[in-house]
């Protein structure tokens, strides 16, 4: 019997039919599409239900045809006892594969059409497998009663084949519409994510604004400070006290340079503590210098005896300076810009890490756009298919 391949046999006739084009709006297909699958499901269900019908009327047939095939009198025939046993053994084989056949057909349940057809084409594809030999066999004694069996299995056959093709329409669309409802359902999905990243944005905006805002009032406050009285004054402190450290650092620079630290060394060479002292001196004088105002050399030039007026004249300058760059510092006021420099600092790396964010989210509603117009098009070509234009 030959069950199988609905669609093919169903496709191979072409029958010309007027083609309507039914234009509907992108906002009407998700209502035009849920509404034409209710009764696509409907008439699933019909069809299932008719060819349930046809199942059970085909089980009550096979379930006749069985018994009458049982009671066939072999033994009857004249033929030799070996070829009556391969057909008793054959006709026994082929009634356990159609009460097989009818279990299967009885216990088959499916709510989904395409499904049902798959079920049904395999349960007949492996009847057909197995019972093909035994068939043959049988037949060589058992004509009428095999005969009649595959003459129901035909009958069935055909009548499932005009079931389907008088509704192939329903087989055939209801993909389509699954494709469909998968790529609305994409489409609002990309939708929605688009409302998102545009409320995102519009609030990164927002931000943005608000932050280059706080950002110029900064530089005006700045700006303000930079020109004022007590700023001008406290940045000529400064630069005085700039002055002050490079005379400062001359000036000790130019006492190293009459120290005599041979004769130092000569004269503290036996004293751990005091060689330590005159060392570090000699390799960085104005650090060490600067670390006790110079109390530490001056000792040991004193202990040494290496002291005169004009190293004694250039320590005094020396601790002059250093009085006078003291007290510049003491009055030294705070300097009012740098809260507001590093203010202004935080600000630039929110407002550039607003900007990244911002370039995040065009970058992703780019992709998401070209998205769309991908499903927009497989979305037309598949309602093309069902004669749907949008318009």
């Amino acid at each position: 019997m030959n069950i199988f391949d609905f669609f093919k046999k169903i496709t191979k006739k072409n029958k010309v039919k007027e083609i309507v084009i039914k234009k509907l709006d992108f906002s009407e297909i998700q209502s035009w599409i849920e509404n034409k699958t209710e009764k696509k499901k409907f008439k699933e269900k019909e069809i299932i239900f008719k060819v349930e019908a046809k199942i059970k009327h085909l089980v009550e047939e096979l379930k006749e045809k069985i018994i009458i095939l049982e009671d066939f009198d072999i033994n009857a025939k004249k033929e030799q006892d070996r070829i009556k046993n391969i057909v008793a053994d054959s006709r026994e084989k082929y009634i356990e594969s159609v009460e097989e056949l009818i279990a299967k057909l009885n216990n088959l349940q499916e709510s989904k059409l395409e499904k049902f057809i798959d079920k049904i084409n395999k349960i007949f594809f492996e009847f057909d497998k197995k019972t093909f030999k035994n068939y043959e066999r049988a037949t060589i004694l058992i004509g009428k009663e095999m005969a009649s069996i595959k003459e129901s299995l035909k009958v069935f056959s055909k009548e499932l084949l005009k079931i389907f093709d008088e509704n192939k329409s329903v087989i055939t669309s209801f993909k389509h519409f699954l494709i469909i409802n998968e790529k609305l359902n994409m489409l609002n999905q990309i939708s929605k994510t688009l409302k998102e990243i545009n409320e995102k944005k519009s609030n990164l905006n927002e931000k943005l604004n608000e932050k280059e805002k706080e950002n110029k009032i900064l530089k005006q406050n700045l700006e303000k400070i930079k020109t004022s009285h007590a700023y001008l004054e406290n940045l000529a402190k400064q630069e005085k006290i700039k002055s002050l450290r490079e005379e400062l650092k001359k000036n000790i620079l130019e006492l190293k340079q009459i120290l005599d630290f041979k004769a130092l060394t000569n004269f503290f060479h036996i004293n751990p503590g005091q060689m330590r002292i005159v060392k570090e001196h000699k390799e960085n004088f104005q650090i060490n210098f600067e670390k006790d105002n110079g109390k530490a050399i001056i000792e040991l030039l004193d202990e040494a005896q290496l002291n005169n007026n004009i190293i004694l004249e250039k320590i005094n300058q020396i601790k002059t300076k250093m009085q006078e760059t003291a007290n510049h510092e003491q009055n030294l006021q705070k300097d009012e810009t740098h809260e507001t420099y590093l203010k202004i600092k935080e600000i630039n790396l929110e407002i550039d890490n607003l900007k990244i964010e911002e370039f995040k989210e065009n970058k992703r509603e780019e992709k998401l756009k070209a998205n769309q117009q991908e499903l927009m098009s497989v979305l037309k070509k598949e309602l093309g298919k069902i004669n749907v234009e949008v318009v």
